[in-house]
């Protein structure tokens, strides 16, 4: 039955869930993949409704989580903790929020301004008034007044309105992209601190292997000098392959704990060289059938960045939009009503006080004839369109290179890791036969160092090829933009 390399995983993840978080591992492009929920929430992003999903299933708070030096951590426990401590989640979070409050402002254009306002005021004014009725020629007045109104303003008609919106719309569907991009590379970059570090533990094995052998060449040199088969410098050969191997497997050790502490850094928290982390992964696939063009057309769909520029190519077309609209009217309303009371006083004649109920209603109508800097707002706005233009088409190039890389690395490493353990069946075949002619006399010490430090070779080779193998499976997935899947895809990367 043919299983996808993400199922696979998948199926190693499930075989040893997670302790800090609920995680699961999905296939995608037919290579292994990690997932977690935050960014599942952020897949598939068409619309501002995803947008808002998105948003608030990514929103990390709390304290940077600790490493359990007890617990072998699984890749998805990795990432896990990576997205809750590293900066740039919650970075890129608040740039998306951002984005949607913004909409959410744009949208209100559409809505009318309703204001309660209260006012209270005192004024004396000079009123001229002919001499036979006013001696001195006037009059003072003096009006206290206190309103207070409900204000209403709505704009009935704005033919920008609409490619304003559009544009914010757009620009919150774009850095929501660019929040699931986020979780992508720092995915990507865990996984590759992962595998590195399966890496040089896979070589500490190895070299304490290569120490055994060593030491065993060593006792069988020293029992054929005893009995007289074999001569001093074949035994002092057999002790300083012996001691090469010590020398290697303190170097062996060095490499793990430097790594440890280069992948603790990496996940956000305090850098300690205390953690331990699974040695399993997914097995190689037998057959990669997959074209390179097909992985191509996946990444121009899947790639959240590269939607990302589509969607500010988007934002910068409704801007245009939105600066043509300057030469059309607009419509306006504005009314207000409430009570208004006063109790004037005169130095001649006597004013009664007043509470009465007042309103105004008017409407406007506002067109520019004359504008001299709407061309220039035409102009900006068009320009920002094609250098969003060109910056898609520039992107684009730039993903058609990765997948191409990617999909290189990986045909490589699927050829060099099946190379590896053909050279590693071959090389310890030749050392075993090597060592039992040795014991009966037939082979000389020099051939059996030989085949032991082949064997040495083999060995490290075999766990450099599986490194690169699942590493640049990783970098596969990050380049077609599906590293976060959920779901299997269909890529055709199958094993019988």
């Amino acid at each position: 039955m043919a299983v996808s390399l993400g199922t696979a995983f998948a199926q190693q993840v499930a075989d040893s869930p997670p302790t800090h978080a609920s995680v699961q591992a999905a296939a995608s492009s037919g290579v292994p993949s990690p997932s977690l929920g935050a960014a599942s929430d952020c897949t598939v992003i068409v619309s501002t409704r995803d947008a808002v999903r998105c948003i608030t299933a990514a929103h990390r708070t709390g304290p940077i989580p600790t490493i359990d030096k007890g617990h072998a951590y699984t890749l998805s426990e990795l990432i896990d903790i990576a997205e809750s401590a590293s900066p740039e989640t919650r970075i890129g979070w608040a740039e998306s929020k951002l984005a949607f409050e913004r909409v959410g402002v744009q949208r209100a254009e559409y809505l009318p301004l309703l204001s309660f306002a209260a006012q209270g005021s005192d004024q004396r004014n000079i009123v001229p008034f002919p001499k036979p009725l006013a001696p001195r020629g006037y009059v003072t007045v003096e009006q206290p007044i206190a309103l207070a109104q409900l204000e209403l303003e709505y704009s009935l008609l704005d033919f920008g309105r609409h490619a304003r919106l559009e544009s914010t719309k757009a620009l919150e569907i774009a850095s929501t992209l660019q929040l699931g991009r986020i979780h992508q590379t720092i995915a990507f970059k865990t996984a590759q601190q992962f595998y590195r570090t399966q890496e040089t533990v896979g070589q500490l094995d190895a070299a304490r292997t290569i120490l055994e052998t060593a030491n065993t060449l060593e006792q069988n040199a020293q029992s054929q000098f005893d009995n007289g088969r074999a001569t001093l410098p074949d035994l002092q050969n057999a002790q300083a392959g012996a001691a090469e191997a010590g020398f290697n497997l303190a170097a062996a050790e060095g490499a793990v704990q430097k790594q440890k502490l280069a992948l603790t850094e990496t996940i956000g928290v305090e850098p300690s060289a205390e953690i331990e982390i699974s040695v399993d992964g997914p097995k190689a696939t037998e057959a990669f059938d997959v074209s390179v063009q097909s992985l191509i057309e996946q990444a121009a769909k899947s790639r959240p960045d590269l939607l990302a520029w589509a969607q500010n190519l988007k934002s910068a077309r409704e801007e245009y939009h939105s600066a043509r609209t300057t030469y059309l009217p607009t419509v306006k309303l504005d009314a207000s009503g409430g009570q208004t009371s006063t109790w004037p006083t005169a130095d001649y004649g006597q004013l009664g006080p007043a509470s009465v109920s007042t309103w105004s209603v008017s409407g406007q109508l506002r067109w520019d004839v004359f504008n001299g800097a709407r061309k220039h707002q035409i102009n900006a706005s068009l320009a920002r369109e094609q250098s969003a233009a060109e910056h898609q088409r520039a992107a684009r190039d730039a993903v058609t290179r990765e997948v191409w890389q990617a999909f290189v690395d990986y045909k490589t490493a699927l050829a060099q890791e099946r190379a590896s353990e053909s050279f590693l069946a071959s090389a310890q075949t030749s050392y075993d036969s090597s060592l039992d002619a040795f014991k009966y006399g037939v082979r000389s010490l020099v051939d059996v160092v030989q085949a032991e430090r082949q064997l040495a070779q083999a060995r490290q080779e075999t766990v450099s090829a599986r490194a690169r193998r699942l590493e640049s499976a990783v970098g596969l997935s990050y380049a077609t933009g599906d590293l976060l899947e959920q779901s299997p895809a269909s890529a055709g990367v199958q094993h019988e």
